[in-house]
């Protein structure tokens, strides 16, 4: 695993860290879409796929000179089938670093964490859904071998028609 900076530690999640793990998807979901004011459907998501399958990691941050410490970082993983091949693959659900904590290496650690999970299940490959806007993670993901396999596209109509 690609190693953490100082005052930094990797803890493995649970299943009752739903309250916090909706926290860190309402943080990314806020910033990538500041207009949109409703996430409460990430209540729905966590609660469909949050189970003993789809493990959590969390970064620490506890300074030198305090005695509390921070979560400041989350990889949620979760297992997909590839709708090409039909081989199953590591899933990254979420990948989340609060603002202050970036350019540390932390998600390069979480996703190296994650790609020690897919290789333990016998996995070939990891996966992830990233939003165009993000570009910031689209080059961390292309600089760690990610590529673009598909695209996510919707059409919208008015309900009211």
């Amino acid at each position: 695993m690609f190693p953490l900076p100082n005052s930094y530690r990797l803890i493995q999640g649970k299943t009752q860290d739903k309250t916090r793990l909706i926290k860190f998807m309402e943080l990314t979901y806020e910033e990538l879409f500041p207009e949109q004011s409703n996430f409460s459907h990430l209540n729905n998501t966590v609660e469909q796929y949050l189970s003993s399958k789809t493990p959590i990691w969390w970064i620490e941050y506890r300074s030198k000179n305090e005695t509390r410490s921070e979560i400041v970082s989350c990889l949620w993983m979760g297992t997909g089938i590839d709708q090409v091949n039909g081989h199953h693959y590591g899933h990254i659900f979420l990948i989340y670093v609060t603002p202050n904590h970036r350019r540390k290496g932390l998600a390069t650690s979480l996703i190296q964490q994650g790609q020690q999970w897919v290789q333990q299940k016998g996995y070939h490959q990891m996966g992830l859904q990233v939003f165009e806007r993000n570009q910031a993670a689209l080059k961390l993901y292309n600089k760690l071998g990610f590529s673009s396999q598909s695209y996510l596209m919707f059409k919208s109509w008015d309900i009211n028609q």
